[in-house]
């Protein structure tokens, strides 16, 4: 904040600051020694948090908005500065308060929201989630983007806002392709297609309704971007590591998180010449990590990250899900 002070480069600029809360209130003990937790308001962007709260945040840090050179302006501030209370880590017990700054402002995502698409699943990926899966891997226009678990596809919405052509893009010039092993009564292609189609996208060049850990599901997907390997892959895989996605036993690899098998049959594709991902390229996905776990014991296993020349990048970020789960949003480069 130090350019908003006095003899920063924006000492005159106007600022505000928002409380944002997430998270039940304070546990309580009840007459009979059984916890209960009080009900706390949440407040975020389409529910203002009340003046009084944010002039107490304020005054609790008044050492430092003492510095501030500028005026408050409440409506439309140069700086925006949010205190978010209530976050919660799968590491740290008691709730995290964060001072932020916005310093830019993404695409409106409420139009991608569930609630707002003709294709309904069980579990759909929330827009932000979608978005930020494509920024990581660096998603631009002209990309190939894949998503192997690709459900109604929430991931390759965000990744065709992001290229936002006119028109059918050609092989050469981009495009999205879906990979999904359930039927047409869980996931319905057409459906799905409507949803691009009605916010004036371009729809995935094919939504392949099979298995991507069988070859010629792979195949299909590259033959749809001219035989050609992906620029990046986003994905956020099954959660349940008891679910089964291939026809081979439990002896072949079935048994392994969805991930993992997907990374196997990457190397396989490899070994034959036929990588489903570009040297440079990346692969962005979702990791659960159940309490007690760590994120390096959930990672695919080294050997299969070897054999699809798949290196990790950074250390992860996590997103906690509830008391006993989070998942760990994580981006791996291919190697050659």
């Amino acid at each position: 904040f130090n350019d908003i002070m006095e003899g920063g480069s924006n000492q005159d600029a106007t600022w505000s600051i928002r409380l944002r809360r997430y998270g039940p209130g304070e546990e309580s003990v009840n007459a009979d020694g059984t916890k209960r937790s009080t009900k706390q308001a949440r407040y975020g962007k389409n529910v203002r948090s009340p003046l009084t709260d944010e002039r107490n945040a304020i005054f609790a840090m008044k050492d430092m908005v003492e510095l501030f050179h500028g005026r408050v302006n409440l409506s439309k501030p140069d700086c925006k500065i949010y205190l978010f209370d209530g976050l919660k880590s799968a590491t740290v017990d008691d709730s995290i308060k964060c001072l932020a700054r916005a310093i830019g402002k993404g695409p409106k995502v409420s139009i991608y929201a569930p609630k707002t698409r003709i294709c309904v699943t069980t579990t759909p990926l929330c827009p932000i989630a979608a978005f930020t899966l494509c920024n990581v891997a660096q998603l631009r226009p002209h990309f190939t983007v894949l998503d192997p678990f690709a459900g109604s596809c929430a991931s390759l919405l965000a990744a065709a806002h992001i290229a936002t052509n006119s028109a059918q893009p050609k092989k050469s010039q981009g495009g999205t392709v879906s990979i999904e092993v359930a039927h047409n009564g869980l996931v319905n292609r057409d459906d799905i297609v409507r949803d691009f189609e009605t916010r004036s996208l371009d729809p995935p060049l094919e939504a392949i309704h099979g298995d991507c850990m069988l070859y010629e599901t792979r195949k299909r997907a590259r033959q749809a971007i001219g035989h050609n390997s992906f620029d990046c892959i986003v994905t956020d895989p099954p959660y349940g590591i008891r679910e089964k996605f291939s026809d081979v036993s439990e002896d072949d690899g079935s048994s392994l998180p969805p991930l993992t098998q997907l990374f196997y049959a990457m190397g396989k594709d490899r070994a034959m010449g036929e990588p489903l991902l570009k040297v440079g390229g990346r692969l962005v996905a979702f990791i659960p990590v159940r309490k007690g776990e760590t994120l390096e014991e959930c990672l695919p296993e080294l050997q299969a990250r070897e054999e699809a020349g798949l290196v990790m990048e950074g250390e992860g970020r996590e997103q906690v899900l509830n008391d006993i789960l989070s998942r760990w949003l994580v981006s791996f480069v291919c190697v050659s």
